[in-house]
């Protein structure tokens, strides 16, 4: 097994790998940079590379649901759906621990990631990741036989104080992108994948339509105009291919958190525990499955109840609840394409309305002024840009997140990721394979053993 390795920047720069002829794809997510704020006059370089794409002009993209950070990571490095990879947000509640959790560790990926693939492979492929984010540092790093991680891992806990945000630990933009810049020149990286945090950290302090939110997109339009500067006048640009997305848009508070935990401590249904997640929240049986009916009684009355707070737009169950309408109010029945029917998901889900967002506790959340989650905030730019692309894609309209994944990996030549416990990840979990993304493009995908 190849070791990880969490560098810093000084010592990448130090490496000095001959880079390899062979073709190169980063994939490049800009965290919380909504479809509509790609503007040209706040965000010239990607509204135009947008607008004037080869591959599909003005293409967007549906971020994967619940739209958090944690979720949509997992469906671009994986290129399967929540319900196969597992995260099915940033926290849910662990039955077996009793107690709400964060999720987004390597160990809670059920599925292979691009990187672990390349490891399978064998074929030499190199790859990195630059993340802004420490959290996603964590997600990415080895866990072990069970998950691989990248041949070299760079994020925001390698940054100098100087060089990150003091309250959050996030890298700047500046700062990942000059590791994700050494990872190519230095470390040889075949497939390089980046989170840039700034346009995310801002917006959820300051507001997505604040000043300082409009600021900070202009600052992370020229950093990647630099950049891409940097990589298109490379010997080697013909064979790169640079795919752009985000995670998520991004919704503005405009109202008190919702803790709908208090409404269930009012009514005293002492039999479920709720945990918010931004523009969704989760409700769970502490001890489902010990009296059916009761559960369903009970999980009906908290509809009812959640259906009753004025932030909240809906309520589905994850399976149908014979007390209430049977399959008529479940997530797949009501939300078909949001592929989260995954256990670690509520039995009940909540969607809150635009301004509101669903938090627990007394947890920082609730102080945001621009927070995400719902299904409003899933259109995302997909910008695709690559000296060797051909042709154009004809439709442009049905893009998800896993495709954008899946693709990669096609790009690269990797087989197909598989599910950690051997069992078969469902067709319909798995992303496409877009046409014309890559300079050439596999017509399958590779099937390794």
């Amino acid at each position: 097994m190849m070791l990880l390795r969490v560098v810093a920047l000084g010592a990448l720069l130090a490496a000095c790998v001959p880079a390899r002829a062979d073709a190169r794809v980063l994939l490049m997510v800009v965290d919380g940079l909504d479809a509509r704020e790609v503007t040209a006059d706040v965000m010239p370089t990607l509204e135009r590379a947008w607008r004037e794409s080869v591959w599909c002009p003005n293409a967007r993209s549906l971020a994967a649901m619940p739209t958090r950070t944690n979720t949509n990571h997992a469906t671009l490095i994986t290129g399967v759906q929540p319900e196969a990879h597992g995260i099915t947000g940033n926290a849910f509640w662990d039955r077996k621990l009793g107690s709400r959790r964060k999720l987004g560790t390597a160990n809670d990926l059920l599925t292979e990631t691009i990187f672990t693939t390349a490891h399978r492979a064998g074929r030499g492929l190199r790859t990195a990741a630059a993340v802004g984010k420490p959290k996603l540092g964590v997600m990415f790093a080895a866990d072990g036989d069970r998950q691989l991680g990248p041949n070299e891992l760079w994020d925001a806990r390698a940054a100098s104080d100087a060089a990150r945000d003091d309250v959050t630990g996030y890298a700047y933009d500046g700062t990942t992108l000059a590791a994700a810049r050494a990872l190519v020149e230095h470390a040889g990286a075949d497939f390089l994948f980046i989170n840039l945090s700034d346009v995310d950290r801002v917006s959820h302090g300051s507001g997505p339509q604040s000043p300082q939110a409009i600021e900070t997109r202009r600052r992370t339009d020229a950093a990647l105009a630099a950049f891409l500067g940097w990589l298109t006048g490379r010997a080697d640009w013909a064979s790169t291919t640079v795919v752009i997305t985000a995670d998520h848009g991004f919704d503005a508070v405009m109202n008190p958190a919702l803790r709908f935990g208090d409404v269930l401590d009012a009514h005293h249904l002492d039999e479920l525990v709720a945990v918010g997640d931004g523009g969704v929240g989760h409700v769970y049986l502490l001890a489902p499955g010990r009296a059916p009916a009761h559960d369903a009684e009970t999980l009906a009355t908290a509809r009812r109840l959640a259906l009753e707070q004025p932030g909240i737009a809906d309520a589905v169950y994850l399976r149908p609840n014979k007390s209430d309408g049977g399959e008529t109010y479940t997530l797949a029945k009501r939300y078909p394409d949001w592929h989260v029917g995954h256990e670690r998901s509520g039995d009940l889900i909540l969607v809150a309305k635009t301004g509101y967002h669903l938090v627990d506790g007394s947890t920082e959340e609730a102080k945001l002024v621009g927070n995400h989650g719902g299904p409003g905030e899933r259109n995302v730019p997909a910008i695709v840009l690559g000296g060797g692309l051909r042709g154009t894609r004809e439709r442009c309209d049905d893009i998800h997140a896993a495709d954008l994944g899946r693709t990669v990996q096609a790009c690269l030549g990797l087989p197909e990721v598989r599910r950690l416990d051997g069992r078969p990840i469902p067709a319909d979990d798995r992303g496409r394979v877009l046409d014309g993304m890559c300079p050439v493009t596999p017509s399958t995908v590779v099937t390794v053993p």
